[in-house]
């Protein structure tokens, strides 16, 4: 197994314990005031996200993708080289290179960029 793999199968782990504890990342998103959220990354990690999220008072506003990708659950998905509508946050769901997908929103949109991994691991608290 590589090391990302461990690390995308540990972060699912937690975050199975997490909602089997009865949380629920919209937690962590309401603690900081995000109320708007969009999901960079519509793959299994994104639309896991989504799915999550409509259970809750966060508003998804749109997916991203650097794929040209069809709506998902009636979210559209923009591609990251058009400027965005606001959101309160971006959560990035790919964890192999956050560091670039931060610098590629930074130039398109001014909302921070928060790893899902970091989300998870920090919900704890």
């Amino acid at each position: 197994m590589s090391n990302m793999e461990e690390r995308y199968l540990n972060m699912m782990h937690q975050w199975l314990i997490l909602r089997q504890e009865g949380k629920s990342i919209d937690r962590y998103l309401k603690r900081q005031g995000y109320n708007s959220v969009a999901v960079y990354g519509m793959a299994i990690y994104g639309r896991h996200v989504i799915r999550e999220l409509k259970e809750s008072d966060i508003k998804i506003i749109y997916g991203i993708d650097r794929r040209k990708v069809d709506a998902y659950m009636n979210i559209q998905v923009l591609q990251p080289t058009e400027k965005l509508p606001h959101v309160d946050a971006f959560i990035n769901t790919v964890l192999n290179d956050h560091a670039g997908i931060k610098d590629c929103l930074a130039k398109i949109a001014d909302s921070p960029v928060i790893s899902l991994e970091d989300i998870i691991f920090e919900s704890y608290n």
